[in-house]
């Protein structure tokens, strides 16, 4: 089975490497040159910079590192040797049982999914198609692309600003030109400034929407916006109730109260009002829903987080340093957080699908991240007028998003499990 889902996993990795060839050697040629120009010219790093690049960057490490492992199980598989590590498995996966191990595995699919989405999406996923032809086609429709570039002067030259240039055109700066009929594609008048990239027939596996854009394409590029915020929010409440929640309970009298009663007042605030009346103030955008978000769902992992350390620092090895004089805060970081880490794994874990399932209410109603910027709320709620006659448009966002929620609780459902081994002996102070 391990080879045949190497061999599976292989072939599909291979494919899409031979049809995104070109984006990928121009996502590692411009990383390459920034490095270069970091080094050399570091003046010029700040006229040339785009945010929107590091997504690329990003995914080319992934998939460099992608390549190197595959070709190493190769070797390994066909040489008959025991992989490198493998007498090692990681504690995490091998404590698990074959259910949860399956739950772990696919949500790290779909966490790869959204960091090597660049690579994985047909077509830019906000290029807008044909209206006439595209718009509101159903799944595994036809249609043709072709992508070009603007004509670089100094393409030829061999310097790293050129080659910087050239390549971040390549990658932010394409014309995508989508059709279901070929013919009208090639009818488009050919500008002579510009240099056809891809010219390709293409599966919309998921339909398009009613601006004529790839569903598919969409789906995965909303993956990437969906679980970083989810992720980042999940981290941001479990550093602010986990610090809360250890203070309370390490600390008694005044501490514990003044902790305790902000708990309260901020749980008292209903979390949906709270999240729409900062955005509405602040305004929309990812930084912003991501402290939101982490500001609405601290207090319950603060609460659960105090009850373990107040039931822990009755314990034998906690007395026990305290009567040799050991600061508070080795007694935390040593003996306390090791063994709530099983607490606050499941806390993370579930405030992690409590986040995704939050931004995707936000853009459902409309209060999150905004058009064209694909994330499953947003396209669900863009969908909402075409249930009747484009239900692909909501459906396929939506199942990933079930998705997701399932393998996040049945991980968190099972996390002790997990976290068990991770345990320290607490026979010596």
């Amino acid at each position: 089975m391990k080879k045949k889902g190497l061999i599976i996993s292989g072939f599909i990795f291979a494919l899409v490497t031979f049809f995104q060839y070109e984006l990928i050697v121009a996502s590692i040629i411009s990383l390459v040159a920034w490095c270069v120009l970091l080094v050399t010219h570091p003046g010029m790093i700040a006229t040339r910079w785009q945010s929107a690049i590091v997504e690329y960057w990003l995914a080319s490490v992934v998939w460099i590192a992608t390549a190197v492992w595959f070709s190493k199980s190769i070797v390994s598989s066909i040489k008959h040797r025991r992989r490198l590590g493998e007498h090692r498995t990681v504690w995490a996966l091998s404590s698990l049982p074959p259910p949860q191990r399956r739950s772990v595995l696919a949500l790290c699919v779909v966490a790869y999914v959204a960091v090597a989405a660049p690579f994985l999406t047909p077509v830019d996923p906000n290029a807008q198609g044909n209206l006439v032809t595209t718009r509101i086609l159903p799944p595994l429709s036809t249609g043709y692309v072709r992508e070009s570039v603007e004509k670089m002067t100094d393409a030829h030259d061999l310097n790293a600003k050129s080659t910087f240039s050239t390549a971040k055109q390549h990658l932010l700066n394409r014309t995508v030109s989508i059709s279901s009929n070929r013919d009208i594609l090639l009818s488009v008048a050919s500008d002579t400034t510009l240099r056809i990239v891809r010219e390709s027939k293409i599966v919309f596996l998921f339909g398009t929407d009613d601006n004529g854009r790839d569903v598919f394409s969409r789906v995965i590029a909303g993956t990437r916006v969906s679980l970083g915020i989810g992720i980042c929010a999940a981290l941001g409440a479990l550093l602010i109730g986990g610090g809360v929640g250890v203070a309370a309970g390490m600390y008694h009298g005044a501490v514990d109260t003044i902790l305790m009663r902000l708990t309260d007042v901020f749980l008292a605030i209903p979390g949906l009002f709270l999240v729409i009346g900062v955005l509405a103030f602040v305004g929309e955008s990812v930084p912003t829903i991501v402290v939101v978000l982490s500001l609405s769902g601290w207090m319950g992992i603060a609460r659960v987080v105090r009850g373990e350390v107040i039931s822990l620092r009755e314990r034998e090895f906690v007395l026990a340093a305290k009567l040799l004089q050991v600061s508070a805060w080795r007694i935390m970081t040593r003996h306390l957080i090791p063994n709530i880490r099983p607490v606050l794994l499941t806390s993370v874990v579930l405030q992690f699908a409590n986040a995704v399932l939050g931004e995707a209410a936000l853009g459902f109603l409309g209060l999150g991240i905004q058009p064209p910027t694909a994330t499953w709320g947003n396209m669900m709620g863009e969908a909402t007028a075409y249930l009747s006659s484009a239900w692909w448009m909501g459906v396929f966002p939506g199942l990933l998003l079930a998705i997701v929620m399932i393998l996040a609780h049945s991980i968190g459902s099972r996390s002790d499990d997990w976290a068990a081994p991770m345990e320290l002996s607490n026979d010596s102070v």
